[in-house]
């Protein structure tokens, strides 16, 4: 009899395992997310968009994500929470290559919000920005 307990103990314990296992993540996406300090990568097409503020306009840059991320912001929700796109910070001067719809991967931390000039609820501040194909992205590069 204590053999049957002892597996039916491993049994609820597997179980236990694979639900703490698969928590952290959304079906058919994968992991979610941590914000900062941890690093991701994450692909997209970047759009200069203005917003208007008290004083003036606001130019931002924002990576419309490939693919929607699964971000996991603890101080909001428990559960994760989507991102189609993000804000993009820290970068003073874009590469000439980089202009409106270029494709790029952007490599940087992630964190939610909490400023007037943050027009996008999460954003990512940039700590290397490359454009997939730097010869075919630039417009005037496409029409030769």
């Amino acid at each position: 009899m204590s053999i049957r307990v002892h597996r039916a103990g491993l049994w609820r314990l597997a179980i236990a395992g694979v639900c703490v296992a698969i928590a952290g993540c959304v079906h058919g996406y994968g992991a979610c997310l941590f914000m900062a300090p941890v690093k991701h990568t994450l692909a997209g097409r970047v759009q200069f968009r203005s917003y208007p503020v008290e004083g003036g306009v606001d130019n931002v840059p924002i990576l419309v994500l490939d693919k929607t991320a699964y971000l996991y912001v603890p101080a909001q929700s428990l559960m994760c929470q989507a991102a189609d796109e993000l804000q993009l910070t820290g970068v003073s001067e874009f590469p000439q290559s980089v202009v409106e719809n270029t494709h790029v991967s952007a490599q940087g931390k992630l964190y939610s919000a909490s400023s007037s000039h943050d027009h996008a609820r999460y954003l990512m501040d940039v700590i290397t920005l490359l454009p997939d194909n730097p010869g075919r992205s630039h417009p005037e590069a496409q029409n030769r």
